[in-house]
């Protein structure tokens, strides 16, 4: 075996091993909820990861000076779409789960084509229409196994639409930015986004945030929030980021919809959670869409001529 086909393996199981890691960020965000709030959980991670998304926003030595135009475009997208999502989000895998939080975030290439649609980005397809329309049974579906209560398997109405939600606040960041990364580096702009939305975050909630005792913290919630925030959001980006250049974002994009599969494996094994019947043919349904949209944007896309976003590890 020559090096390139060598390196080429070993990216691919870097690939497997970040997938892996952001499947087990959502029962890390689990284990974490039942020491924290999802608010205090959310800011804890935020707030470690911040140090390294400043310097990757500001102070790498290959970064690109912003124009102000563009950093003030790109920070009020990073304050609607990430900010959105980081907001919702960990309110959403709270109330909804472990396996039908997992499905529900592959609905974002869902939401990406949605958008880029609406906003005529893109001209729609029978194929992203029929893809946009299964994902909105399958939700549909899994909406009905829930109640206005606690639990339906610990999920509720609100947890569904929140996740659902979040992950439309992050296809505006994925969308709307994608243009930004063929003028500066990719890192560079997911360290400006972060950074704004983790200050926004910080901001919004700081009456909670300011009573947490730090002194209190418990060792699993300070191990799942370093391992959410540190391992299965920055460094597995690192990675991603990675295996572009390696191997092209059409061949990385496969991987995309990984995480679910293994959320739904990883939360039997380790919180004893499965997907009640209708919610697994709710998710038969939603991956269903989701691979028609993406088919129909791999066939459209020219071979690795964009750089991906980062994804909602």
């Amino acid at each position: 075996m020559d090096k390139s086909k060598n390196n080429e393996w070993v990216t691919h199981l870097m690939l497997l091993i970040v997938t892996i890691n952001w499947g087990f960020n959502i029962i890390a965000m689990k284990l974490g909820f039942e020491h924290l709030t999802p608010i205090e959980f959310n800011a804890l991670r935020l707030i470690c990861g911040l140090p390294f998304m400043v310097y990757f926003g500001f102070f790498t030595p290959k970064r690109v000076k912003f124009e102000r135009k563009d950093l003030l475009k790109i920070i009020g997208l990073s304050i609607i779409g990430l900010g959105f999502f980081q907001v919702l989000f960990p309110i959403g895998i709270h109330e909804t789960s472990a396996p039908v939080g997992g499905v529900l975030m592959a609905t974002a290439p869902v939401h990406v084509a949605f958008l880029s649609s609406l906003f005529k980005l893109e001209k729609p397809t029978l194929r992203m229409i029929a893809g946009i329309g299964f994902t909105v049974v399958g939700i549909a579906l899994i909406g009905f196994t829930t109640n206005t209560g606690d639990v339906i398997g610990n999920t509720t109405i609100r947890g569904v639409l929140f996740v659902v939600i979040s992950e439309l606040g992050y296809a505006v960041n994925t969308t709307f930015l994608k243009p930004f990364m063929k003028k500066y580096p990719s890192m560079q702009i997911t360290g400006v986004a972060m950074t704004v939305c983790t200050v926004l975050y910080v901001m919004l909630f700081f009456p909670q945030i300011r009573v947490m005792n730090i002194s209190t913290i418990s060792f699993t919630a300070w191990w799942t929030a370093l391992y959410s925030g540190l391992i299965a959001f920055m460094l597995c980006n690192v990675i991603w980021h990675m295996a572009v250049h390696r191997i092209g974002s059409v061949r990385v994009s496969v991987y995309g919809n990984m995480p679910s599969v293994f959320v739904i494996i990883l939360s039997a094994i380790f919180l004893g959670q499965v997907l009640l019947p209708v919610e697994a043919v709710g998710t038969l349904i939603i991956l269903a869409g989701v691979v028609l949209v993406q088919l129909k944007s791999r066939r459209k896309l020219p071979q690795d001529n964009l750089k991906p976003t980062e994804s909602d590890g």
